[in-house]
Order: C-alpha cells, then sequence, then structure tokens
C-alpha cells in the first residue's frame, strides 16, 4: 500500500488563516536590519499558546527586523491548523508539534524541519481526570470504563497512546472522545467527560478550575510534546537568506526571554489572551531555546509507526526516514551549539 493510498489520518481540519491575523503590537526600537534581506518577509502560522513565546517575544520586540526579515505572524487555535494552512500554500512557515509533521510526512508531503522553538518541554501534555479517591493511574483507568478527551491528530493523542499502553490499560477499556483543547476543560467540569489528556495552557487551567477535585498524571518519559518549524522543501531555496534571519531573530528573543522572563511573559499573555498568573505557572513547563535535537527523529518514527497500526494499514507500508525530513544546516549556521543529534 503506498502513501498515496493511506487514509487520511490527520481529522479533516478547517482553517481560516483571517481568524488568525495578529493584532498591532508595539515594538521596541531596533537597528536597522541587514540590507541583503532588508526587504524580505516570511508569513509564519503559529498555535496561540505559551509554547510559542520566542516567536512572540521576537516579533514584539523588534528581533526579526534586526535580523532582517519582516514576518507576520498568523494565529491558530491549533498547531496543526498552521500547518494545514502551510500545505495549502497560504504561508511560508508553520510551527506545530511534531505529529501532525510526522503524519502529514507519512501521507507524502515533503515538509522540512528547521528546528525547534522549544528545546524541551517538561509535562506540559498530561492527564487531568476528576478525582476519584486514587492517586494511582493504573487503578483509575482500571476501575471502571472511563471517558477521556484528546485531541485527535496530534500530540495528546499519542502521548495518550502511550500512556495508556505504559498503564496496561487496553483500548476497549477507555472510551477515547475527540474534542478542541479549548473545550476540554468545561468538559470535564460538567462531568460528562472523567478525564482529559492535553497540553498547557488547557491542562492547567483544568485543575484550577476543578481544584481538589482534580487529580493529574504525569508520565514524561513516554512522550513530551515538541515544536518545530516546519517549511515546504522549495521554500529552502526560494527564502533561504528570510528563513536564516527567522531563526536569529528567535535567538536573539532566547537571550532577552531567559534576561527578562517577566516582561516575555507579558508579551505572552497579550497574544494568547491568557491572564498573566496562568502564564506564569506554566512557564517551566518549557525550555525556550531554538534547537535541533534525536528526539525529533526517534518521536516521529514512533509516531508514523503507530499511525500506520492505528489505520490497519499493509505491514509493506514504509516508515519514512525522519532524519532526512531535517534541515538543520540554516540552525547550525545561526546557533551552532544549538544542533545535536547525537542525543537528546
Amino acid at each position: 500500500m503506498s502513501r498515496s493510498q493511506l487514509p487520511n489520518l490527520v481529522l479533516t481540519l478547517i482553517f481560516f488563516v483571517a481568524c488568525g491575523r495578529p493584532g498591532k503590537t508595539e515594538q521596541a526600537p531596533h537597528p536597522a536590519p541587514d540590507a541583503a534581506v532588508a526587504h524580505s518577509a516570511l508569513s509564519v502560522g503559529i498555535q496561540a499558546s505559551p509554547a510559542m513565546a520566542l516567536v512572540m517575544v521576537a516579533k514584539d520586540q523588534g528581533f526579526f527586523e534586526q535580523a532582517g526579515v519582516d514576518v507576520t505572524i498568523n494565529e491558530f487555535t491549533a498547531g496543526k491548523l498552521a500547518l494545514q494552512a502551510l500545505l495549502a500554500k497560504a504561508l511560508d512557515v508553520a510551527v506545530s508539534g511534531e505529529v501532525p509533521v510526522a503524519l502529514s510526512t507519512l501521507q507524502g508531503n515533503r515538509l522540512r524541519v528547521l528546528g525547534q522553538v522549544v528545546e524541551r518541554t517538561i509535562d506540559e501534555v498530561r492527564v487531568v481526570a476528576r478525582a476519584d479517591g486514587t492517586s494511582d493511574a493504573a487503578r483509575y483507568f482500571k476501575a471502571k470504563k472511563r471517558k477521556l478527551a484528546t485531541s485527535f491528530g496530534g500530540g495528546p493523542e499519542f502521548f495518550t497512546y502511550n500512556f495508556l499502553k505504559t498503564l496496561g490499560v487496553r483500548a476497549d477499556q477507555v472510551e477515547l472522545i475527540s474534542q478542541k483543547p479549548e473545550d476540554m476543560p468545561a468538559a470535564l467540569l460538567s462531568n460528562s467527560i472523567d478525564a482529559i489528556s492535553i497540553f498547557d495552557p488547557f491542562a492547567y487551567i483544568a485543575e484550577t478550575k476543578l481544584g481538589n477535585k482534580a487529580v493529574t498524571f504525569k508520565n514524561g518519559a513516554v512522550y513530551s510534546e515538541l515544536y518545530v518549524v516546519g517549511v515546504m522543501e522549495p521554500t529552502l531555496t526560494a527564502k533561504r537568506s528570510e528563513l536564516r534571519a527567522f531563526l536569529r531573530g528567535l535567538s536573539l528573543a532566547t537571550a532577552y526571554t531567559a534576561e527578562h522572563p517577566k516582561e516575555a511573559q507579558v508579551v505572552v499573555a497579550r497574544h494568547t489572551k491568557l491572564d498573566l498568573e496562568t502564564v506564569a505557572a506554566i512557564w517551566p513547563n518549557f525550555v525556550f531555546k531554538p534547537a535541533i535535537t534525536r528526539r525529533f527523529v526517534d518521536y516521529t518514527t514512533a509516531e508514523a509507526k503507530w499511525a500506520i497500526e492505528k489505520d490497519g494499514a499493509s505491514r509493506a507500508t514504509s516508515v519514512p526516514d525522519f532524519a532526512a525530513v531535517l534541515y538543520p544546516e540554516l540552525l547550525r549556521e545561526v546557533v551552532p551549539e544549538a544542533v545535536h543529534l547525537d542525543s537528546d
């Protein structure tokens, strides 16, 4: 069975580029851009979440322009929607979780990944459940059949698969429900579901709303979502200078974010419409620095195998070489120490 014959493994996604248009923001003064790319531009799609802090800070503080590129930010409710817009040629760059990239590559799309906008996340995806007298995850899910909501076609679904597998919980012991991340806290609060498996800020919002009625289950060892910069292959040639400048802007934002975390949090709160308390509470769950690590290859290879198994596709279906999806050259030119493919 060829990749082109695979049924669509990602949920049918409707994207509205118009709803992702960013508002005008005040920018700090900055030096004149590099003359070589002074009039260059990139359209970038991101998920409106704290994971995108470096992109938001680089835009608001003028670091992209300082690096020599005019970046237009389009904000989406999920990274997989930004990736859909990229595939539709509505964007130059999409920043998303690595699962949608893995699934899209499995379908035959020729994506390239320039790096991660976070070096790693720390328990950023987790299960929040209605407390039921136990803090033991295996006992909780084996006590009775639970309704667990997650985001299909993204990192949370893959985390859920691995999480339940490590607990020894069979597929027929849990009813998986597809929900939008923003709807999950309310669904949990209304008692229409037993648990959610989702990333921040929605995991934190659910924990806060339920208070002592919530129990959280974590297992960062099985999976911790990455957020990667994806482009189509032709863009590497057509906009190489702009992409290099984009990565340089992220590098400048890294230093600023480390030195001025409170100011960076204000920027993120403004973009995400979250309150500062929420942003500050989940801030430690992200290591904000560009990177390319071996973990991308390990994760996406496992994700492709999972997708093939889940879909019941032929064993002859080949798993892509995800090392070839990576394009570390540009990040190596900008931040050599950020590229460490011999480790995770």
